[in-house]
């Protein structure tokens, strides 16, 4: 059962097709779409609080079990007033046409950062996974470096196929939209 209004859908449907016009919205293959999220102001205005999070010293959980560098945004108290409505204005209406047979409605979330570092020490790069998500965003706050693409390699239900296979380079303010069950990884960041 869709539990998505039919007006609202139509609406967001119509969106997403002014986007792909504008060059906002690219679908790199079926289930994989790249679109502008952040301005670089706000991208500047995170990274300074972020940067700012970090020299406080406070302690901070590690965003997840595979990155060692970034923070879990709820820490930093930006579920209620930024996350959520980010996911329940954009997000989950953007799934629903987008990735329709993925979520009937998002539930929840998890929103945090990684810092990728090219240097001894960095996460500069992350091992083939796929998500425990109905769907993810990514999305590069932190600029331009060499390497740090997303390699993309198909729903961790179906077998491989090079069909599958894309990679995806992110410019800044921009992310990429994915089910959570597609299989990825992020390629070395190399300076």
């Amino acid at each position: 059962r869709d539990f998505v209004a039919a007006a609202r859908s139509k609406a967001v449907a119509e969106c997403i097709f002014d986007m792909k016009d504008l060059g906002l919205l690219e679908e790199v293959r079926p289930g994989i779409f790249t679109l502008e999220v952040f301005t670089p102001e706000f991208c500047d205005l995170l990274e300074r609080e972020l940067a700012n999070f970090a020299a406080s010293g406070l302690p901070s959980t590690p965003p997840n079990t595979m990155n060692r560098h970034g923070v879990v945004l709820a820490e930093l108290g930006f579920s209620d007033r930024f996350v959520g409505p980010l996911v329940s204005g954009y997000v989950d209406a953007m799934a629903a046409v987008l990735l329709p047979s993925r979520t009937r409605g998002l539930d929840s979330h998890r929103a945090f950062t990684v810092l990728y570092h090219a240097s001894e020490g960095g996460d500069r790069d992350l091992a083939l996974h796929y998500d425990n998500a109905e769907v993810t965003l990514n999305v590069n706050i932190g600029g331009d470096w060499e390497g740090g693409e997303v390699s993309f390699h198909g729903l961790a239900t179906e077998p491989e196929s090079d069909a599958d296979l894309a990679t995806v380079r992110l410019k800044r303010g921009w992310g990429v939209l994915h089910a959570g069950q597609e299989l990825h990884k992020a390629l070395p960041v190399t300076s």
